[in-house]
């Protein structure tokens, strides 16, 4: 870095030498400073990215970051509404134990009322559960010989009963639920299973319980997947996972009814045409806009949240007021389809589709007058980075129809938040037990969430869901196509 003085003697080196050297030296000055403040505002724009106006977790966000809330304040109070259906505890008319309080003495002048009968018995309920404990069954089975030809018969045993000492069903039903289910380690559950019943189970056994379940759950799972190729509308979406010391992806495809999970050590078509959905699916699928997305031939939803963020951070950061009035055509879109949809309509009249049509066309045509493209120098090769915005608005501009696609069919959800509350879990998961430590792992905890989401959306519970396969009986889901 050179001196103040050494700076003054260059330019006045400059100066001496006339106009010309001066006026080029102010301008590649100039355009010095235009570059300068370029990156400084790309810099700046993406240190203010958050949840609020990015697809960053808001877990991101830190402890002393509070984004804004893109929810509007309604006009009801908080807690539960008039007409809620409450969860209060309910009095049992049959309770199991009975203990009677008696009154042995008047309160006020000590007189004996052992011999008074009561006149009224005021009542108050506990609702508790028994202290735990584990219990031993020992199966015997009787070996006798027959008289007549001396042949030796013994009885069978039970076909679950297996080995001379082996864990019960139950057992086996609780640590698959608190493993995979509830998502805890395996040192955890292993803790939590000594703490509960003082029972001691090694990691190992765990694990092959885990793997028993997956091998039972075989046709469950092929039943979901070919459900979810025959939906009508599918929500999909793919998160990062660690998986022995490695980057895998986790791909999950939902319906209402249904989750289908499977990993993949790839993000992109290689891994969608493995997995077997996509390449074979017909309907309509809602995603994030991913590019490999679009290279299969169903239609396309995109998912509007991602839309309105991305929005939000080109108002907020790059003063772009098409952005926010996009945002705002969005939203009261929406509000209008659900509207609708409770009057029983299927689908907007041809009016209001033609005006949001128009008014989509006219913001985005705005847009790009404001963001031009920009066009590299003839003597470079390869494609000139465009600005995010520019970016933003070539997608809106390609994929206008996606974008609206929850106008045109009121069975396309306006976001893909179906697919992302299902992943949800997942990052739970590597937050509170860690990674998967091997494929085979990974492959199970596929197979077991997408059997207990899935019959956790048809109203059957988690814990009995898992008991049911270990006594083989599993949910076999079987959807009504017809519908």
């Amino acid at each position: 870095m050179l001196s103040y003085e050494q700076k003054r003697k260059r330019a006045s080196d400059i100066f001496d030498q006339g106009r010309e050297p001066v006026i080029n030296c102010i301008v590649q000055q100039d355009i010095k400073i235009e570059v300068i403040e370029e990156r400084l505002n790309v810099l700046e724009a993406h240190f203010h990215l958050d949840s609020h106006n990015s697809s960053l977790p808001p877990s991101s966000d830190g402890l002393n970051h509070y984004p804004k809330n893109s929810r509007k304040k309604s006009k009801r109070s908080s807690g539960g509404q008039k007409g809620h259906d409450g969860t209060t505890l309910k009095r049992s008319s049959t309770p199991d134990t009975v203990i009677v309080h008696t009154v042995n003495k008047c309160s006020r002048c000590g007189c004996s009322l052992k011999r008074v009968e009561s006149s009224y018995n005021d009542k108050r309920q506990v609702i508790d559960i028994p202290r735990i404990e584990t219990t031993v069954t020992e199966h015997q089975a009787e070996t006798k010989s027959c008289p007549h030809c001396g042949e030796v018969t013994q009885a069978s045993f039970p076909e679950y009963v297996t080995k001379a000492v082996q864990y019960g069903i139950n057992l086996k039903t609780i640590s698959v639920y608190l493993r995979q289910y509830q998502l805890l380690s395996s040192k955890r559950t292993i803790e939590a299973i000594k703490d509960l019943f003082a029972c001691t189970v090694g990691e190992g056994t765990l694990f092959n319980w885990s793997t028993e379940l997956s091998k039972h759950l075989e046709e469950p799972y092929n039943s979901i997947k070919e459900h979810v190729i025959e939906s009508k509308v599918i929500n999909v979406d793919e998160t990062g996972i660690a998986c022995d010391k490695k980057l895998n992806w986790l791909h999950v495809a939902s319906t209402p009814d249904a989750t289908f999970f499977a990993s993949h050590s790839k993000r992109g078509s290689i891994a969608m045409n493995d997995i077997g959905i996509l390449p074979s699916y017909k309907g309509i699928a809602v995603h994030d806009m991913w590019a490999s997305y679009f290279k299969y031939n169903f239609k396309h939803g995109i998912c509007n949240a991602h839309i309105i963020r991305e929005l939000t951070y080109a108002y907020e950061e790059f003063k772009q007021g098409w952005a926010q009035k996009l945002k705002e055509l969005l939203l009261k879109s929406h509000l209008y389809v659900e509207r609708c949809r409770k009057r029983g309509k299927s689908a907007l009249n041809s009016h209001k589709l033609r005006q949001t049509q128009e008014s989509y066309g006219k913001l985005i045509r705005k847009g790009l007058r404001k963001n031009p493209w920009v066009r590299g120098s003839p003597h470079k090769r390869g494609r000139v980075k465009q600005s995010k915005v520019r970016n933003l608005l070539d997608r809106l501009r390609d994929h206008r129809a996606s974008v609206l696609a929850f106008l045109y069919d009121f069975n396309i959800p306006f976001t893909n938040n179906l697919a992302e509350r299902d992943l949800r879990m997942t990052k739970v998961k590597l937050k509170i037990s860690g990674c998967f430590r091997s494929d085979i792992a990974a492959d199970v905890y596929c197979r077991t969430r997408s059997y207990l989401s899935t019959t956790r959306k048809n109203g059957i519970a988690a814990f009995d869901a898992i008991s049911n396969t270990f006594n083989g009986q599993p949910f076999i889901f079987k959807p009504n196509y017809a519908e």
